[in-house]
């Protein structure tokens, strides 16, 4: 008997499980609710670094909502990856925006090649 599909079954298993546990915390952070923000203190003539997105929705208060009225597990981990691209892209500009320039030589290298066994050596000064 080959060892593959029990393998395949473990993977399987694992996988459910991952889901499972990515679906419950979701379900967690939409019940608790963004959590409290506080605005980092900002030097004069530097942009603010992107915070990573809070939860957009509040539910209303009174009892929890039946669990068959929420969106399917899709629509909750597209909606998560939709904010981590948003968050990544902005970092990436803030990055752009805020790096320094790269250092300029004084002058030109002066650089030389020459062959030696077959090769090109090339120094530069």
């Amino acid at each position: 008997m080959s060892r593959w599909p029990l393998k395949g079954m473990v993977f399987s298993l694992v996988l459910g499980l991952e889901l499972l546990a990515v679906g419950c915390g979701t379900l967690d952070q939409y019940r608790e609710g963004p959590p409290p923000v506080t605005p980092p203190a900002q030097a004069p003539g530097q942009q603010v670094a992107p915070q990573i997105p809070s939860a957009g929705f509040t539910p209303p208060p009174g009892p929890p909502p039946d669990p068959s009225q929420f969106p399917p597990f899709w629509y909750w981990s597209g909606q998560q990856l939709q904010q981590s691209d948003r968050y990544l892209q902005q970092q990436w500009q803030f990055y752009n925006q805020n790096r320094q320039p790269p250092p300029q030589f004084s002058r030109p290298p002066i650089c030389q090649s020459t062959l030696l066994g077959g090769q090109v050596v090339t120094t530069c000064r």
